[in-house]
């Protein structure tokens, strides 16, 4: 598949599709492509051809396109978002700083099991209200700290 794995086979690098448009992006173009037929940078049937495009783009390639051989105006298309890499995947339970301790989440997943068996020894319903208490208090130790 073209695109999808990089030179050196190693899967890191993937073709993003194309960013789509939408119905005011369709309609800058055509305010744009308005002023450079009245500034006299288009022809009547130019214009006509490029507005059709225009109409019907759907990305936002299609768009620049019909842009590239004039100046300004152009009309403001969407810029794909691109997230951060990071230079080092690691597991976020490994991390330190704001991130809580590795054994928070399964300590707070195991509460309410915890407060069944406590139930059924004491036959005391308090442990549905004590055990989320706890797991409140955990949670929230752990993010001010």
């Amino acid at each position: 598949m073209a695109g999808s794995v990089g030179e050196d086979g190693d899967g890191m690098t993937e073709e993003r599709p194309p960013l789509r448009i939408g119905t005011a992006e369709r309609n800058a173009a055509l305010r744009a492509l308005d002023e450079h037929l009245a500034a006299g940078r288009l022809q009547i049937e130019e214009y006509g051809e490029r507005s059709a495009l225009a109409a019907n783009a759907v990305t936002a390639a299609d768009l620049a396109a019909l842009f590239a051989d004039l100046p300004a105006p152009h009309p403001d298309v969407p810029v794909p978002v691109v997230a951060p890499v990071p230079a080092e995947a690691s597991p976020p339970a490994a991390t330190t700083g704001s991130r809580r301790p590795a054994w928070v989440p399964p300590v707070l997943l195991a509460l309410p099991a915890l407060a069944v068996a406590l139930f059924l020894l004491t036959r005391s319903p308090a442990w549905f209200v004590l055990l989320p208490i706890v797991a409140i208090l955990i949670h929230a130790g752990q993010r001010h700290s």
